[in-house]
């Protein structure tokens, strides 16, 4: 059995990927923000703030002596305003969320990785097309990518794989404040539907599989088409 951390496994596409992962067999600590929905959302539910050093420790504390397999990364804040109108303390809390959230949780947990482990953490589509109104999530998200190829290169010699799933627009709860460029985002695909969280979870299922044991410091777009790269 092979134990698998999900941050943002709450909601949204952290969910769906929990919900998938607990079929198959796979052990599941979820790690959120949130109180748990229910009871049996996971194997261990730790509710803590990932962004902060606290909250890391609350997580280090929950998984003492434990070993861990996989940690898919999707605990994300999104932002939606322009760049002249955001107050420094929000884009400060965006890139302390989505970047250095990321760098913290996986640093807290790679020591309880043994070899042939894997790493899946999140960008965005965004990342590729640098829409306007989303510079502090745009840039959170290119970080986490650029941090990947590193990380990647860093625990190779273990078998460590570290990959990046970038989804277009989902429908989950972030995406309200934007909803109304759904139907644009959805033109310019090449499947022309909306996207579901089912949809990501194929593709990390197969990251996280003895099948891509030589697939490290990638990044996988998963949006229909609305960008090829």
């Amino acid at each position: 059995m092979r134990t698998t951390i999900i941050t943002g496994g709450a909601s949204g596409i952290g969910r769906a990927i929990t919900d998938a992962l607990r079929a198959d067999g796979h052990q599941t600590i979820v790690v959120d923000l949130a109180a748990p929905t229910a009871e049996d959302i996971a194997d261990l539910y730790i509710r803590a703030d990932l962004s902060t050093p606290e909250g890391i420790s609350t997580i280090v504390e929950a998984l003492h002596g434990r070993e861990i397999h996989n940690l898919v990364h999707c605990a994300a804040m999104g932002q939606w305003s322009s760049f002249r109108d955001t107050a420094r303390d929000v884009w400060e809390r965006i890139l302390r969320t989505n970047l250095e959230g990321a760098i913290a949780i996986t640093q807290a947990v790679v020591p309880l990785m043994p070899q042939d482990s894997r790493i899946v953490l999140f960008a965005s589509g965004t990342v590729f097309k640098g829409p306007k109104n989303m510079f502090a999530y745009v840039a959170s998200k290119a970080g986490v990518i650029g941090f990947a190829r590193c990380l990647a290169d860093e625990l190779g010699d273990d078998n460590i794989t570290v990959n990046v799933v970038s989804p277009g627009i989902t429908a989950t709860p972030m995406i309200t404040d934007i909803s109304h460029t759904e139907d644009a985002n959805i033109a310019g695909r090449s499947i022309k539907r909306r996207a579901y969280p089912e949809d990501i979870v194929g593709p990390v299922k197969f990251l996280l599989s003895p099948d891509a044991a030589f697939v490290t410091g990638q990044t996988l777009c998963v949006d229909g088409g609305s960008v090829k790269h």
